[in-house]
């Protein structure tokens, strides 16, 4: 109900009606390329949940490449000279194209870092390090569906493309 009052001065909720939004049939449209390794796999899977929660089948006009890289650091060094905490980076290029023309409407990069304890017990390491890319995945999902929802409402407001 506040925001039904602010129509005058151009804020709308990023969310707001967005099952029924000019963004939403255009989210849907959008296919999500196989991205490379288990950290890719995982944005791959939440992408696609989140660009058609319900499973609905729509036709196709995009899809989304994603090229995602990951870099582990050690980042507090132990006398024994081994690490205590670790860091990752992933780093994500997405482009959005065009299925039909092969246009690249939107092309953006994402990074996240998160950091993960680094301990004598191996499988208590690895594990923590599993954790911190499934964070990473998240996040950087999170990023790309408000960007890509910000381009499509963008766009439908300036009378852009529709769908079909």
């Amino acid at each position: 109900a506040a925001a039904a009052g602010l129509p005058g001065c151009g804020w709308t909720p990023l969310y707001a009606d967005l099952e029924t939004g000019p963004a939403d049939a255009e989210l849907r449209a959008i296919k999500v390329s196989p991205i490379p390794e288990r950290i890719g796999q995982r944005l791959a899977l939440g992408l696609r949940d989140s660009l058609n929660p319900d499973g609905a089948p729509t036709p196709q006009r995009y899809r989304l490449d994603v090229l995602l890289t990951t870099a582990r650091a050690d980042l507090g060094i132990q006398s024994t000279g081994l690490g205590s905490r670790g860091k990752l980076d992933a780093y994500a290029t997405v482009i959005l194209r065009d299925i039909k023309t092969n246009a690249a409407p939107l092309t953006m990069t994402s990074h996240v870092a998160e950091s993960f304890d680094i301990v004598a017990n191996e499988y208590a390491s690895l594990v923590a390090e599993d954790d911190a890319r499934t964070r990473a995945a998240e996040e950087l999902r999170r990023d790309i569906m408000t960007r890509l929802t910000l381009f499509f409402q963008r766009r439908a407001a300036e009378g852009g493309p529709k769908p079909p």
